[in-house]
Formats: structure tokens, C-alpha cells, sequence
């Protein structure tokens, strides 16, 4: 008797455990939720704070030490893209590469986490449609871009290009086409804050102009032309520091063609 009471037991709570087995995949079913974008997420999160959170953030918010990955740029990092940066680190940046010290796995976990932080879908390896646009505009307006309109050489997005200019991340959804078209067209409009010019006049006659910073009494910094550098001129050394109203950026494009406008506008509306 006690025997068939056990195994009725047993029985129940095996018909139990199968119904709340059932219920949960129900319930991840009506979410939209797989198990496969599960999968790591545990493991990357104690991973993310334990190796990740002091440079970047414990939402991904970015730190003074670490960019944001949460943005514009990080977003568009493909998968593999985004394990790439994790495994090899990111040259010339504070990102160091962590293959040596994580194992793929665990490199795996944290980017699917940090995907999790963006909320998006887990990592789909070798599928991967996420990275650069296939439109034939914005493949040809990104050749400009980085070529004849030499536009890289003071803009960036990316993080590839220059810093006179200020980041393009996430412009196209900033700003409209007209909008866009304006600041392109004129650019002295509608100046970015932090990205304001000073003309230095020295005393041998010739003149400096470029983005500045630590205007203070005693002197001002001017970025060289090239962006790679930040040079002190003392006020009492020079003949006159004057603010300039105008853009430092060229008329590059008002001087494409209508078919290379529209092409540029594409690849920095995609942004």
C-alpha cells in the first residue's frame, strides 16, 4: 500500500514538474523570447561586471574611461564585429584585447550580454545581416566620403576619421534630409558647441586659425590642421586672438555635383 502511495507521489509530481516546464516555454514563446538569446546572458552579466563595468558603465552608459555601448556606433558593430573588439581590443584606445586572458566562450557571453544591454537579439553568428548598407548610394556616398570629398580628414563616425570636425554617429537620425542639407550647404549656420574657431595672429605676421580649447588669461590651444595635435599659444607673444564667426569647414560640397550630393546625403542619412 505505502508503495503505491510513493508511486502515485511520484507520478504527481513528475505530471507538476512537466506542466510548469511547459508553461515556462509558453511563456517564452508569447515574449518573443528564445532560448537561444538566453543563452549566456547569466554568465556575460557576471563576466561584464567584473571586467567590463569599471571603464564602461553598469548599463553601458560609458565612463570616462570607456565609450558608451549602448550608442550609435556600438549598435552598428556587427556580431562578429562586436566579438572582434572584445577579443583584439581596439588600437590607439584604452580597450585593451582580452583573448589570452577570456576564452572564447566567455568573450561570447559578454558581447551577448552587451547585445542584451542594447536590446537587441542574441549574437547570431555566420547569418549576421546587421553591418554596412548594400545601397548602391550610400556604398558610393561612403567613397566620397573618405575620398575626393575628403571629408573623413575632419569628421569621424565609426570611430574612424578626424576629430577638427564633430563625430557623424547617428546624424541621419539627428537631423532630416533638409536639415542636413542646410548644415552641408551652411555650415557657419549652426555652429556645434566645442567645435568653435579662433584666428591667432603672430608677431612675425603670420595666422593660425582652428578649433580652440582652454581659452583662459594667460594663452589658448589651437588644434593643428591635421587634428593630431593641441598647440599653446601665449596671449602676450602674439599680436592678436580673434573669435571667428565662420565654420572651419570648406565649401566641399556645394562644389560636388547634384548626383554626388545625393549620394553623400545617403551615406550620412544612414548614420
Amino acid at each position: 500500500m505505502n508503495k503505491s502511495i510513493g508511486e502515485n507521489l511520484k507520478l504527481f509530481f513528475t505530471l507538476q514538474l512537466i506542466r510548469i516546464l511547459k508553461s515556462g516555454l509558453v511563456v517564452l514563446v508569447l515574449s518573443g523570447v528564445s532560448a537561444a538569446s538566453l543563452a549566456g546572458v547569466g554568465e556575460g552579466q557576471e563576466l561584464y561586471n567584473a571586467y567590463c563595468q569599471v571603464c564602461h558603465g553598469a548599463l553601458g552608459e560609458g565612463q570616462i574611461m570607456g565609450k558608451p555601448l549602448t550608442d550609435a556606433p556600438a549598435n552598428r558593430l556587427s556580431d562578429q564585429g562586436l566579438i572582434d573588439v572584445i577579443t583584439e581590443g581596439r588600437a590607439g584606445t584604452g580597450m585593451a584585447a582580452w583573448e589570452g586572458s577570456l576564452s572564447e566562450v566567455e568573450i561570447f557571453d559578454i558581447a551577448n550580454y552587451i547585445r542584451n544591454l542594447q536590446g537587441r537579439p542574441a549574437l547570431i553568428l555566420g547569418g549576421d545581416d546587421s553591418g554596412p548598407s548594400d545601397d548602391p548610394n550610400v556604398i558610393a556616398g561612403e567613397m566620397l566620403f573618405n575620398g575626393v570629398a575628403n571629408c573623413a580628414t575632419c569628421h569621424s563616425y565609426d570611430e574612424k576619421g578626424g576629430s577638427v570636425g564633430p563625430s557623424l554617429d547617428g546624424i541621419g537620425s539627428r537631423l532630416g534630409d533638409d536639415a542636413l542639407m542646410q548644415a552641408l550647404l551652411n555650415p557657419s549656420a549652426s555652429i556645434v558647441s566645442g567645435y568653435g574657431a579662433k584666428e591667432v595672429e603672430q608677431e612675425d605676421g603670420s595666422v593660425v586659425r582652428g578649433r580652440f580649447r582652454n581659452d583662459s588669461e594667460l594663452a589658448v590651444q589651437i588644434q593643428s590642421e591635421d587634428g593630431q595635435r593641441w598647440v599653446t599659444y601665449f596671449k602676450e607673444r602674439v599680436t592678436a586672438i580673434r573669435d571667428l564667426d565662420e565654420s572651419l569647414m570648406p565649401d566641399t560640397f556645394a562644389n560636388l555635383s547634384v548626383s554626388e550630393q545625393e549620394k553623400l546625403l545617403a551615406f550620412l542619412s544612414s548614420l
